[in-house]
């Protein structure tokens, strides 16, 4: 989203002037900051890039995409090219549309975001389209902005990301605490655990499922985080956030319920994140849609991140372990322990960044397979 200048200073400036925001002009959590803004009275417009290329020199024999890994085979991977606009009106009236051009395997574009919304007072604030379900830290933060090049597998499988609807959000306590609460399409997901929920826009409606209800809780009462998961700044003061999230998608197919808790460090270049994930999910005797599921399942994981940003806003190393279990009832190879140690390094400024990883993935319940991966990645963002 956006973050509009000052009125002071959009006096000053004439039309079309372009405007690189500072730093620190984030807006909170799952909003953020612009590089370039151009100023046409009374639109703010900024342009929505993100471009990431991977290579992958190593992949293991038994690496697959449907279990949530980064490549079958060494060889390179096109991973985003999103490209779009958001604008704000008025200050008081922000916008967006973005589209996914490689959104599957067969390279098919897609609608990412397309919303608007309305700042009524900072306590209220509505928001309409399709744009993301305020649930998870990690999937509210920028798929630009990891300390690894990929987000958590848990996340990836576990967390809703985008749907289409409508949520209240505000803030109290001059900003340190923050509230949101959704209304939406029912969530569909698919019946391969790592392949996590589906992107639905909705052009033809709500059509398989009823309605979906999100809520979250967060808190950062030292002050606003960044928009990158490392603290890349090296914040002199801890920085801390901290929130909660929940859901409940009656769904045609099935009924799901989710909850996380999840916390953000920032200090003196160190950054530590983690998150807990569950959810429920509940087949329906009569399917609006063909499924394999025929029993409740249970699903629970989570991660815990560490960094170090070496060289002020230029490279930061993290290391990363993750624990899911798709299934509390059933030991199987599907049960993961994931561990993954890597490099950022920005190349130009903050636009172009450049990050090295290593993942090695053992099976828990079954057989042990191949499927460690070294990936590298160039991203370009604005």
């Amino acid at each position: 989203r956006v973050s509009a200048l000052p009125a002071a200073e959009s006096s000053a400036l004439p039309s079309s002037t372009p405007v690189k925001a500072e730093p620190g002009d984030e807006d909170r959590e799952g909003k953020e900051e612009r590089g370039i803004e151009f100023r046409l009275d009374p639109l703010v417009i900024a342009p929505v890039v993100l471009v990431q290329v991977q290579a992958v020199p190593y992949a293991g024999d038994d690496s697959f995409f449907q279990a949530g890994d980064m490549a079958e085979q060494p060889g390179f991977r096109l991973r985003r090219a999103r490209v779009g606009f958001a604008g704000e009106l008025y200050d008081v009236a922000p916008f967006e549309v973005s589209a996914e051009l490689v959104a599957d395997e067969r390279a098919t574009a897609r609608l990412n975001d397309a919303w608007i919304g309305y700042r009524f007072r900072p306590w209220l604030e509505v928001y309409a389209g399709a744009h993301k379900v305020p649930f998870s830290r990690a999937a509210l933060m920028s798929a630009g902005s990891p300390a690894l090049i990929e987000r958590p597998l848990a996340v990836r499988a576990m967390a809703p990301f985008r749907q289409v609807g409508v949520h209240i959000e505000g803030s109290f306590l001059g900003g340190a605490l923050h509230y949101y609460a959704g209304v939406w399409n029912g969530f569909q997901r698919s019946d391969q655990f790592y392949r996590g929920y589906d992107q639905n826009a909705a052009t033809f409606g709500n059509r398989f499922d009823d309605l979906a209800y999100s809520a979250r809780i967060a808190t950062e009462p030292f002050g606003e985080l960044g928009p990158e998961v490392a603290d890349f700044e090296r914040t002199p003061r801890l920085k801390l956030g901290a929130g909660v999230g929940y859901f409940y998608s009656d769904g045609g197919t099935r009924d799901i319920h989710g909850g996380e808790a999840d916390m953000l460090v920032h200090w003196k270049g160190i950054h530590f994140m983690g998150e807990l994930l569950f959810s429920q999910v509940d087949p329906e005797d009569v399917p609006s849609q063909p499924t394999t599921q025929i029993a409740r399942i249970k699903s629970l994981a989570g991660f815990g991140e560490v960094g170090y940003a070496v060289i002020k806003s230029r490279l930061a190393v993290s290391a990363r372990v993750e624990w899911v279990n798709p299934n509390l009832d059933v030991s199987s190879e599907a049960d993961a322990l994931v561990i993954t140690g890597g490099a950022s390094y920005f190349v130009v400024e903050d636009l172009v960044k450049a990050q090295l990883d290593y993942t090695h993935r053992e099976e828990l319940g079954g057989s042990s397979l191949k499927n460690d991966i070294v990936g590298l990645q160039l991203q370009l963002k604005l």
